[in-house]
């Protein structure tokens, strides 16, 4: 089955949403659902010590605000039979530059991508995919990436452990 278009783009930092002042209850409840994204409305409510109501307008202001840009689970890629992790940088030719949101999208709809990230230096996207093994990788980089003219070279660099950070909302 072919992957379906993610509905909704990752947001932009300032895009389409407007600016909300966070206060101390709201960097908790961001904290706390960072922490288990599955907590209910009522213990949110309880380890905030506000009302069932107050907490979730706390969070539908949190999502209407572009703060919080989604609610998913996230999958050991291992688990479903896909081990090998690998960050691969993408160069566009300078003639094509025009091209860069086109092969990203492109390629944020192949089933073997996690993310695809638009940079500056060196390379122009880095995908993040995640395969079966080597030779899937291998068929990735020749058919989804150096088949395509826009593409003027790759460098993959394969995950041998990942860490996930600490990440804090508060600034």
């Amino acid at each position: 089955m072919a992957k379906q278009p993610n509905p909704r783009p990752v947001p932009q930092p300032g895009k389409g949403h407007r600016h909300r002042q966070l206060d101390a209850i709201d960097h908790q409840i961001l904290r706390l659902l960072m922490e288990n994204g599955r907590m209910s409305n009522a213990a949110l409510a309880a380890a905030t010590a506000t009302a069932e109501s107050t907490s979730h307008s706390r969070i539908q202001a949190l999502v209407d605000a572009g703060v919080i840009t989604g609610f998913h689970a996230e999958v050991n890629t291992a688990a479903v039979g896909r081990p090998l992790l690998a960050l691969i940088s993408v160069r566009i030719h300078p003639g094509m530059r025009d091209e860069i949101e086109q092969q990203a999208q492109r390629l944020a709809k192949s089933p073997s991508v996690l993310h695809v990230f638009f940079t500056s230096g060196h390379s122009d996207l880095i995908v993040w995919v995640a395969v079966p093994d080597s030779q899937a990788l291998r068929d990735f980089v020749v058919t989804d990436l150096n088949s395509h003219k826009e593409i003027a070279g790759t460098d993959t660099s394969v995950v041998l452990q990942s860490w996930r950070g600490d990440f804090d909302p508060i600034p």
